[in-house]
């Protein structure tokens, strides 16, 4: 067992660690996955909930994430949408579900998502962006409306005026991937942007981006102080990283071979339809962000394995041999 770590919480005592939405990997499984393990965020908010104006397609999925989340912990359920009525009212219906509030996405660079308007295609109509937050400030209780957002469409230099929309609907937690539209996932986080944010936002404000160890971590919060860090990709490659920002200790080997052991049980009875095949695909979901840790070989064999008896010896493999990701 690695020794224990500086208390972050000793620094910020209400530092606030969220696990960021995912599409098809934080899922059900993974909420339960992470519950066996004892390493649960302070909140999840679930994959996006298309609205549209005539119909909301409550995906199964995230509406199960909300139905049947096995955790004690608060699930915020995210819309995407860019109907000012078709948001509302569905808003109105999500807040008839047990969760802990609704999260607009304006962040989601799916070019599926963007060609409908929604997601992080809000960034380029900012008096719809406008209209749509302070229609849903206005309709939903304090505590209960939070956003999500990117720093702009094609440059950060956007960020000041979607900044000052997003401060003047007054929302009860914002949440910065500190990248634009066009960088996708790549680049490095703009932590200008997230500054100006927690500078300007009388709500608390949380970084998201590329925060996958401690020292990530530390680095955000010494150098922004925002409320609060959301973890996506880190967080499936390694969850106890939300054990050591609250002051415990780096993983295990043995500990990481329960995770794997975890997150193969919860794959596969979150299948409608078993198939060795199928349970190996989805487990490959959640291993694409974890193939940092292996071997070149054991990427390999891992992206070709069909057989979840050989992915299971292949992950005790690889982790046996490959680093925990625990700096």
């Amino acid at each position: 067992m690695a020794e224990r770590t500086d208390s972050l919480r000793g620094d910020i005592p209400h530092l606030l660690l969220a696990a960021a939405p995912m599409q098809d990997v934080t899922d059900l499984a993974f909420m339960r996955t992470l519950m066996r393990i004892h390493c649960l965020p302070d909140f999840w908010v679930t994959p996006y909930i298309r609205s549209a104006r005539t119909t909301c397609a409550m995906t199964h999925e995230p509406l199960r994430c909300i139905s049947e989340n096995p955790t004690p912990t608060p699930i915020w359920a995210q819309l995407a949408g860019s109907d000012v009525a078709g948001l509302v009212r569905d808003a109105r219906e999500l807040m008839r579900l047990p969760v802990a509030g609704v999260n607009l996405n304006a962040g989601c660079p799916s070019p599926l998502v963007n060609r409908h308007g929604a997601g992080a295609a809000l960034l380029r109509n900012l008096p719809l962006l406008s209209e749509i937050a302070h229609a849903l400030r206005e309709e939903l209780p304090a505590g209960t409306w939070s956003v999500k957002c990117r720093t702009g469409w094609e440059s950060p230099a956007e960020f000041d005026k979607i900044l000052e929309i997003l401060c003047s609907a007054r929302p009860d937690m914002l949440m910065v991937h500190a990248r634009t539209r066009k960088q996708l996932y790549a680049g490095l986080p703009d932590r200008d942007a997230v500054r100006l944010a927690v500078q300007r936002a009388e709500c608390p404000v949380l970084a998201n981006g590329d925060i996958c160890s401690v020292r990530d971590a530390h680095s955000w919060l010494h150098d922004i102080h925002p409320a609060g860090l959301m973890i996506g990709r880190g967080l499936v490659r390694n969850p106890y990283i939300l054990r050591q920002l609250r002051g415990g200790s780096a993983a295990s080997v043995e500990e990481m071979h329960l995770y794997d052991e975890a997150l193969l049980e919860e794959t596969a009875a979150s299948l409608k339809r078993y198939t060795a095949a199928g349970h190996c695909n989805r487990m490959k979901k959640y291993l694409a962000f974890c193939y940092a840790d292996f071997s070149d070989e054991a990427e390999y064999a891992l992206r070709r394995c069909t057989n979840p008896a050989d992915m299971r010896q292949l992950l005790h493999g690889a982790r046996e041999t490959g680093p925990v990701n625990a700096s």
